[in-house]
């Protein structure tokens, strides 16, 4: 895994989400503060966040936010996790913050310097960039000991997808959705705490850089892979976690029906084959994430596509809001908020049955 190259775990960690904590694109750092088993969070970097602490953005937590990695040293950090990548940033024009992505490499100035502060001070480098930092200036200054960790590195065995080997012993339940950044990655890892909270041998399959930094089973950086073997990567991951666990949960990517990474979630949905899905959406999102140009795709169709993709049910929905679980009600499927009360727990009891062979 990213991280197994560290002595011990987890880390004390500040995450690098400068601008973007509180906004969709914060979601790494969102999901390692909720849910990472080998990150602890002691500190979040934001020069545009409002408040002292997460807590206005992740209920529950109460992790300082500061304005740059010097601040955040007096907590005892020993990594700094760069949460977000190029395409992430966030620029200031007239009091407001817009998205202003950046092509991959072409780092703004303060990013530059809160890396060199990390390394200057010792602090390992877990990095969610674009640009290798292995392949930088950064990696002739590093001390004994000391880790520049690229996330999105490729992963080092790419099989072909075979299709004819079965799992031995886990069921595997697969979270689709209709977007990227529609919460996704949350419903699945809910799930696999409650899983595990109710004495389930729960394992998790991570597909994206936010799944490995929060700790799983196996994992991937799927988009990474050339798409001709992301089916047969999956497969890989998948069997490799099967004899280990009663239950297996996976997260796909973006929406089968988007137009640019539908085949990535296509090769997850397939190269994973589930016994059931659960698919997420929010009805109050007309077109796609930074694709304002592109409607999101009718539910019912989508849910449709998937099934017959998968080879394996849609038993539930998941959405954000109890105004969204009422207007998706018509769907005819249960529809929860793994964040809202017992949403989670609702969930899982819909998939029981999935446990039983």
């Amino acid at each position: 895994m990213v991280l197994s190259g560290f002595p011990r775990l987890p880390l004390r960690a500040v995450l690098f989400a400068d601008g973007v904590f509180a906004r969709l694109e914060g979601k790494t750092a969102q999901g390692v503060l909720r849910h990472s088993t080998v990150l602890e969070s002691v500190a979040v970097v934001d020069r545009l966040h409002p408040s002292g602490s997460t807590a206005s953005v992740v209920p529950g937590t109460d992790v300082p936010v500061v304005p740059s990695l010097e601040a955040a040293l007096p907590y005892g950090p020993e990594a700094l996790v760069v949460a977000m990548t190029e395409s992430d940033h966030v620029e200031v024009v007239d009091g407001a913050a817009r998205h202003a992505p950046r092509p991959p490499g072409d780092l703004p100035a303060f990013w530059w310097e809160q890396i060199a502060t990390a390394v200057r001070n010792g602090l390992h480098v877990i990095s969610c960039l674009h640009l290798p930092l292995r392949h930088t200036e950064f990696a002739g200054k590093t001390a004994h000991g000391q880790q520049l960790v690229d996330v999105r590195r490729p992963h080092d065995e790419l099989p072909k997808y075979s299709g004819r080997l079965r799992r031995t012993r886990a069921r595997l339940v697969h979270v689709a959705g209709s977007d990227c950044v529609v919460g996704k990655r949350t419903v699945a890892l809910q799930l696999h705490r409650e899983a595990r909270a109710r004495g389930i041998d729960a394992g998790y399959v991570g597909t994206g850089q936010t799944c490995l930094l929060a700790g799983c089973t196996e994992g991937a950086i799927i988009d990474r892979t050339p798409v001709f073997q992301a089916a047969g990567l999956v497969e890989h991951l998948v069997l490799r976690a099967d004899p280990r666990h009663d239950l297996l949960i996976i997260k796909g990517q973006a929406s089968v029906l988007h137009p640019a990474f539908g085949g990535l979630a296509t090769a997850i949905l397939q190269g994973s084959q589930p016994d059931a899905v659960v698919f997420v959406h929010d009805p109050r999102r007309t077109h796609r994430y930074h694709w304002e140009h592109v409607p999101v795709g009718e539910p019912r169709s989508e849910i449709r596509t998937v099934e017959e993709l998968g080879g394996a049910p849609v038993v539930a929905v998941a959405t954000r809001g109890r105004d969204s679980v009422a207007r998706l009600r018509p769907l005819g499927l249960p529809v929860v908020d793994v964040l809202d009360g017992d949403g989670t727990a609702a969930l899982m009891d819909v998939l029981g049955p999935v446990l039983t062979p």
